[in-house]
């Protein structure tokens, strides 16, 4: 399955959300009823490494992604995070961060493809592409 979330254009230099990706924004981005703990964030770049546990305490999942592929270009950003470790319920994970730029405004597009271990876990379609649209509000806000 594939997604595409674009949030709206927002005031900012590229160079700007380029510096913003950090764990600071990881942590704005995930939705207050998804609980969620940061347990490494290395950064953007090949090779790096983003672990994360989700859930509550006894029922916390691992997820552990790469970040395998980035480029920075006078008016795009991109980098590739692909899943190495996925909770039970995904048996794929791939993530494209694109920031484009135009004019003094940026708009931030993730682009996910995924696929569930089962299709009984189609169930979490509605809050899986509820935390996404979420994105799109707080990349303005953050950056602005």
């Amino acid at each position: 399955m594939q997604w595409t979330f674009n949030s709206p254009w927002f005031e900012a230099s590229l160079q700007k959300v380029v510096e913003g990706f950090n764990q600071d924004l990881f942590s704005a981005l995930n939705p207050k009823w998804m609980p969620m703990r940061v347990l490494r964030f290395d950064g953007c770049a090949p090779g790096d490494k983003v672990q994360l546990a989700i859930g509550l305490p006894p029922l916390t999942m691992a997820w552990t992604s790469e970040i395998t592929a980035a480029r920075n270009e006078a008016t795009r950003w991109w980098f590739v995070d692909e899943g190495t470790d996925l909770p039970f319920f995904l048996s794929h994970w791939k993530h494209t961060h694109r920031v484009e730029s135009r004019e003094g405004k940026c708009r931030v597009i993730d682009h996910i493809e995924f696929e569930f271990s089962s299709p009984v876990f189609s169930i979490l379609l509605p809050l899986m592409r509820q935390q996404f649209a979420y994105r799109e509000k707080v990349y303005p806000s953050y950056f602005s």
